[in-house]
């Protein structure tokens, strides 16, 4: 749990978070997949099935981490996670989701809510109506959604059915009492970098990333200069057999930057992101409320604007 007392940001929940995927088995998975001797289904179809129109899609929960373990870094920063996890549910034709998001990075961690038309950010048990201009992003990212799922993941640029690559129909098995079908695959790490700026630009929209010390954005040089540093990469999905729904997806990548690109990426030499992205009680309806008190969204700003200064003062 984060501590909302504390300011901040899912990171780059994203290089992937957000995103998702390694292989093989899982401890916690409610039965091991009873993997199939010659899997029959077609893994193209099966992913690209999920992120269209679905009433199953329409509400649950998600719950997306990635841990990042990296060298050349400040301490702060060598090893840490990112996450983003909470109650969705979707309204016929609303420009957003409903959701009560809690979103972190290391050790601070803010709540984002939408309910009714209205968006907020909130501290602890104060929320905060998000500016208009802030609000719109989120619409735009969320409109590449085509379910309650994916509009929910697409604000922040989570999109493993857009990143896979290569996928092999790798069996069948159980999750929360659920047949579904995995499936391994490699995936386009340049395009989930530049969807992480989707999150980056979200943050930097409220004066997180400053607050936090995040980069505003992963600009090309440095998205170059990690694509050409992967070193190993598994990744995979697991959708739902009956209602095409996507229920789980990883990806596990490690990388180890040349000295000549290191300047590129803050100086790191190397590194491995783990991720995961788990969706949940699919198809049942999620008590969602806005924040109980408000607070003036100046007060937050400069709240932010203290952090920041903190930051650029180390």
């Amino acid at each position: 749990m984060w501590n909302l007392r504390r300011i901040a940001v899912p990171l780059a929940v994203c290089i992937a978070t957000v995103g998702p995927t390694a292989c093989g088995g899982d401890a916690r998975e409610t039965g091991r997949p009873a993997v199939a001797a010659a899997p029959t289904f077609d893994p193209d179809a099966l992913v690209e099935r999920a992120p269209g129109p679905s009433v199953a899609a329409r509400m649950g929960r998600i719950d997306a981490r990635a841990t990042f373990t990296l060298q050349g870094v400040p301490p702060g920063y060598r090893a840490f996670s990112a996450g983003v996890s909470g109650p969705f549910r979707y309204r016929k034709d609303a420009s957003l989701p409903d959701y009560d998001l809690e979103i972190g990075a290391r050790d601070y961690g803010v709540q984002l809510t939408s309910v009714g038309g209205r968006s907020y950010v909130s501290l602890g048990s104060t929320g905060y109506a998000l500016p208009d201009a802030v609000r719109r992003r989120l619409v735009r990212s969320a409109a590449k959604g085509r379910n309650g799922l994916t509009r929910t993941l697409e604000q922040f640029g989570i999109a493993p059915w857009r990143w896979e690559t290569d996928r092999v129909a790798a069996g069948t098995g159980r999750l929360d009492g659920v047949e579904v079908r995995h499936v391994t695959t490699g995936a386009n790490v340049g395009r989930i970098l530049r969807d992480a700026n989707t999150l980056l630009g979200f943050m930097r929209s409220l004066g997180l990333t400053r607050a936090i010390g995040l980069p505003s954005e992963i600009g090309p040089q440095a998205r170059r200069a990690i694509v050409r540093s992967v070193r190993t990469f598994a990744a995979g999905s697991w959708v739902g057999t009956k209602d095409g729904v996507l229920r789980r997806s990883r990806l596990d990548m490690s990388f180890v930057v040349p000295k000549v690109r290191q300047a590129a990426v803050g100086g790191i030499t190397r590194g491995r992101v783990v991720a995961e992205l788990n969706v949940t009680e699919v198809g049942r309806r999620q008590p969602i409320a806005a924040p109980a008190t408000l607070g003036r969204f100046a007060d937050f700003a400069i709240g932010l604007d203290a952090l920041g200064d903190a930051q650029d003062g180390r």
